[in-house]
């Protein structure tokens, strides 16, 4: 039963980071296929694999479904709160904060290589500081197309 229900959750995990259209899959499968792949780059790099931090989640999914509803991208929110005030309203106190930002309609392999492509966005994903991560993605459009909106808020100590 073990056997099955691994093969299973990997069998999810594949085939949302190999989807065609990343529309189609829920937010949590995609959210935790993107922290594998952060990981897997981050570990191959001789970096530690980040854990989950609620308090960055609830900001970065804040941020995604705020990008979202006003159609923008960037680390401003739509009130005008620049991206630490806003990660910091959310309780989080880590010297070591950072974020990255993608919008489209990407699986989170994408996603991700078009992080490694910024040198901005990857010395985030490199960053040895960092020990957790929050991640948001919120459904919208862009440009008239469906997308993902996605947050990836960094925080270590």
């Amino acid at each position: 039963m073990k056997a099955k229900l691994t093969a299973l959750v990997v069998a999810v995990v594949l085939a949302a980071t190999m989807a065609s259209p990343a529309m189609g899959f829920s937010n949590d499968v995609w959210r935790h296929a993107l922290l594998h792949r952060i990981n897997h780059y981050r570990i191959a790099h001789g970096r530690h694999a980040l854990s989950g931090g609620r308090r960055l989640a609830r900001a970065a999914r804040a941020h995604s479904l705020n990008m979202a509803s006003h159609h923008m991208l960037s680390h401003y929110s739509s009130s005008g709160a620049d991206w630490l005030t806003r990660i910091r309203s959310f309780g989080y106190r880590g010297a070591w904060v950072g974020e990255n930002l993608a919008v489209g309609p990407w699986t989170a392999r994408h996603t991700l290589r078009a992080w490694i492509a910024s040198p901005e966005h990857r010395a985030n994903l490199l960053n040895g500081h960092y020990r957790v991560i929050g991640i948001g993605v919120a459904r919208g459009t862009w440009s008239g197309q469906r997308a993902l909106y996605i947050t990836a808020d960094f925080g270590g100590r």
